[in-house]
């Protein structure tokens, strides 16, 4: 009996000792921090389209050709042997635009002659359509069809011995006089619209950033990738061609980005048509350290009680990891040590409110607390802390997209160029988890024009 109570007081300190062993290692967790995952670098990039419209109506049209286009339009034979025909200019010519060709009536008068035998001047209306494409070299290059002559002819006519329908003469002659008009307004486009000079002056001035605010230090910033150009438009007596360069565009705050190298001036590609929407990047920054400064205070010495068990956070740390952000927590109490949880996060443009979603204990952490201290897994802590982690984003996107809106409205790019945007709506395009921050990228949207004026 002694020799038992010998043993059990000898036995009796281990076995406090190992008891109070076990109970510490119940309520002590330090799990390693997640494994790195490789970040990805730069948000998605949109194409964006600077419009170039070259526009012209019917009207200013008619008065270059009116200005150009002589009276004599055409003096010489017929396919009939021996006649001759003289053909004048008698009055103003009209144009119209409509299913995209340029219709042309040209009013004239028609003497013929044969031998010594001539008619009076015949009255006539001649008419034509004209289209035009661009090459591959920016030259302007119209196509004139004949569509006939106006029905104030006579069926037929005598001419001394002969007897002719005028209408068949006329359309014999009139390749001469579609030649002539092909010229004139070959050369009148594109002395007035020489498209390679222009447009070379748009791509060359688009590499370099544009000042577009200067006390809060606002720069649009672009990075021309192409040229393209869609048929000619021709509609209610308005006449346009739509070059468009397709591009990168972003709006930055800050010192003044680098120039973007001077790419040499692309082809000219042809398209049906082409997207004219006009997408400036705006890009808001949120900020681990000011994430934390928002949370701190409220998950600082916060105790949370769980199954007669109380935890408090005594440190609190943010970092990001691949696509997710990464909650660093250091506990007292029921359970001491450290803990990880992630999230995903997420940004609502409706709000503009970034915050978190999926907030989850890591699986390394899971896997202790499961052997552990399952009870602190179904706490109220995630909740929680998925309340606390979130920033209004309203001012930041509001400031960019109202100097964007602002200063795109007739923003001069050099002498009589100017870029002329219609901002229209927000739309979120991506979010992005980085070392020290997350980026939440926005597209403002609306129509560009380039003028020339």
């Amino acid at each position: 009996m002694i020799f038992k109570k010998r043993i059990i007081t000898l036995l009796l300190p281990a076995i406090c000792a190992l008891s109070l062993t076990s109970a510490a290692d119940d309520s002590q967790l330090t799990a390693e921090k997640p494994v790195i995952e490789a970040f990805r670098t730069a948000l998605k990039k949109e194409t964006s389209t600077l419009n170039i419209p070259i526009e012209m109506t019917t009207d200013e049209l008619a008065k270059i050709l009116n200005s150009t286009i002589g009276k004599e339009l055409y003096k010489g034979s017929t396919k009939t042997k021996g006649m001759s025909a003289d053909v004048f200019r008698n009055g103003p010519i009209s144009l119209s635009a409509a299913d995209n060709f340029i219709f042309i009536t040209l009013p004239a008068n028609i003497s013929l002659s044969y031998g010594m035998f001539e008619t009076n001047p015949v009255p006539l209306k001649l008419k034509f359509k004209v289209t035009a494409s661009v090459t591959p070299d920016w030259h302007i290059r119209p196509e004139v069809f004949y569509l006939g002559v106006s029905d104030l002819l006579a069926e037929e006519v005598g001419l001394g011995p002969l007897s002719f329908k005028p209408r068949s003469v006329v359309d014999g002659i009139t390749q001469p006089v579609q030649r002539l008009l092909s010229s004139v307004v070959e050369k009148k486009l594109n002395e007035l619209l020489p498209l390679k000079t222009q447009i070379a002056r748009v791509w060359t001035t688009a590499h370099t950033p544009i000042l577009l605010d200067r006390g809060y230090k606002t720069w649009l910033r672009i990075a021309p990738q192409e040229i393209v150009i869609s048929p000619l438009y021709a509609q209610n007596n308005r006449v346009k061609l739509s070059i468009g360069i397709s591009t990168f565009a972003d709006l930055v705050i800050g010192p003044e980005p680098a120039a973007q190298p001077l790419r040499p001036l692309p082809g000219l590609k042809q398209v049906g048509r082409f997207d004219k929407t006009f997408r400036i990047a705006l890009n808001a920054d949120v900020f681990y350290s000011d994430l934390s400064a928002i949370a701190a205070p409220l998950l600082l010495n916060k105790q949370f009680d769980s199954g007669g068990r109380s935890v408090t956070i005594r440190e609190f740390d943010l970092s990001g990891n691949g696509e997710k952000l990464v909650v660093k927590l250091v506990t007292e109490g029921s359970l001491e040590g450290i803990v990880y949880l992630t999230a995903k996060p997420v940004f609502n443009l409706q709000t503009n409110l970034f915050s978190v979603e999926d907030v989850d204990f890591d699986m390394q952490t899971q896997n202790m607390l499961l052997k552990s201290a399952d009870w602190f897994l179904h706490g109220s802590i995630r909740s929680y802390i998925q309340e606390q982690l979130n920033m209004n984003l309203s001012k930041q996107l509001d400031q960019s997209r109202q100097i964007a809106s602002t200063a795109l409205t007739r923003m001069k790019l050099m002498e009589h160029l100017f870029l002329n945007c219609d901002i229209k709506d927000l739309k979120l395009k991506d979010v992005i988890v980085q070392q020290d921050r997350i980026s939440v990228q926005v597209f403002t949207e609306g129509e560009s024009a380039i003028l020339f004026q």
